[in-house]
């Protein structure tokens, strides 16, 4: 409804309320407040001209419009969605867009957690397996060697007794000793070192090891057909070197290979090399130090190589007792090939001392027994079997004993304690 209206409607009745007051008329009650009335009522003509005082203009004057009411903030109506404020839609489309990359990006992370805890727990998993298999391995070597030492320790034990009973039954001549020809298995008189062999002399005194030195020199002469190598089985993988090289010269002595040449060389180096820088070893003799270590396909080839086909030289192998009797125990196809062994892996310092007597007496020279005892005491600082050692330090002590009689002028090859350092 407009403003005005309900000023008109209000001037309308006070004019009727004052036509009635002349009348005697009652008067309407004021109508409530928004009442409208439709009619309008027009004074007669008559009662115009009867001359109504005129009413004061105040009195007439139309009421003041209501004050126009404001419309509650919960009526207003509400924008449609195509009036919204693009700031605000661009804000909470910028945040949506935010809060979906931290959570991918969380997810992505968590992703990557699960894969690389996955890998740890494999890579985990993979070397605890590796480490269960290495372990197994070792533990069965240890176990193969424990069994290996065992039994040689028993055999050792039957060979000492063996020896004893035979030192008693031949106490007048050492003639009398039977031994077991490696190439037939018979039993045949052990014999002597043959003349020729002065550079094996030095070991003919030695418990067990100069009866491997005499049945092999002796079934090599016997057996010319059969393959001429030797095993020297030592205390460790190294120090048996020189007893190769008095094999090799023995051999060369009593005519069992037709060249004095010697080869030395280590079996790790053996396994990267071409066989053909042998070429010049025709008819000679290849010493393979510490000779576990050589690889089985290796080994073969210069078998092959060494034949009286090819290159005729015989093959010599030095090394721990061990690691021999381990290599040949898995490659029993090469055992053929070896019959000869030299079991020096049992001499002890007693033996050791017999052996320097071989030696300086092999040499041409005389010691006494202050001599004997320095060389004794030396062997505190070597590894226990270290022949090679011992021997280097039997020939300085001869060199010192050559310029010491060179000044005095004299050829008595006497070495002195003081030659011994």
């Amino acid at each position: 409804m407009k403003p005005f209206k309900n000023a008109y409607d209000a001037i309308k009745r006070l004019l009727e309320n004052i036509k009635k007051s002349f009348k005697g008329e009652p008067k309407d009650v004021k109508p409530p407040v928004g009442t409208v009335v439709d009619d309008i009522i027009e004074p007669e003509a008559d009662d115009s001209e009867q001359g109504f005082e005129e009413i004061p203009q105040e009195v007439v004057e139309p009421a003041k419009p209501a004050p126009e009411k404001k419309p509650a903030e919960k009526d207003k109506p509400k924008k449609k969605s195509g009036g919204e404020d693009p700031e605000k839609k661009a804000k909470e489309e910028a945040e949506a867009k935010a809060k979906k990359a931290r959570d991918e990006e969380a997810a992505a992370r968590k992703k990557a957690a699960k894969e690389r805890a996955e890998t740890e727990k494999r890579v985990a998993a993979e070397m605890a397996r590796e480490e269960a298999e290495a372990k197994k391995k070792y533990d069965e070597e240890v176990r193969k060697r424990a069994e290996r030492a065992a039994k040689r320790e028993a055999e050792e034990k039957k060979a000492e007794q063996r020896a004893a009973r035979r030192q008693m039954e031949d106490q007048s001549s050492s003639s009398g000793k039977t031994v077991v020809d490696p190439v037939t298995g018979e039993t045949v008189a052990l014999g002597t070192l043959p003349a020729e062999a002065t550079y094996l002399k030095k070991y003919e005194k030695l418990s067990t090891t100069g009866d491997d030195v005499i049945v092999a020199l002796n079934s090599i002469q016997k057996h010319l057909d059969m393959p001429k190598n030797i095993v020297v089985l030592g205390r460790n993988g190294f120090g048996t070197v020189k007893v190769g090289e008095d094999f090799a010269r023995s051999f060369y002595a009593m005519g069992l290979i037709k060249s004095e040449k010697i080869a030395k060389i280590k079996a790790k180096q053996l396994n990267k090399i071409g066989l053909e820088k042998l070429k010049d070893l025709k008819g000679g003799c290849l010493i393979i130090e510490n000779a576990g270590l050589v690889t089985a396909s290796k080994l073969v080839e210069v078998i092959k190589n060494s034949s009286p086909e090819e290159n005729d030289y015989v093959v010599i192998l030095t090394g721990e007792i061990d690691s021999l009797a381990g290599f040949f125990e898995d490659n029993k196809e090469i055992v053929d090939y070896f019959i000869y062994l030299i079991d020096i892996h049992k001499i002890r310092e007693r033996g050791m001392v017999t052996l320097a007597k071989g030696y300086v007496k092999e040499k041409g020279y005389t010691a006494d027994k202050p001599v004997y005892d320095k060389f004794k005491a030396a062997l505190s600082s070597m590894e226990v079997g270290n022949i090679d050692r011992f021997i280097e330090m039997i020939d300085k002590a001869i060199e010192k004993c050559d310029s010491r009689e060179k000044i005095e002028g004299n050829e008595k090859k006497e070495i002195h304690s003081e030659d011994v350092q």
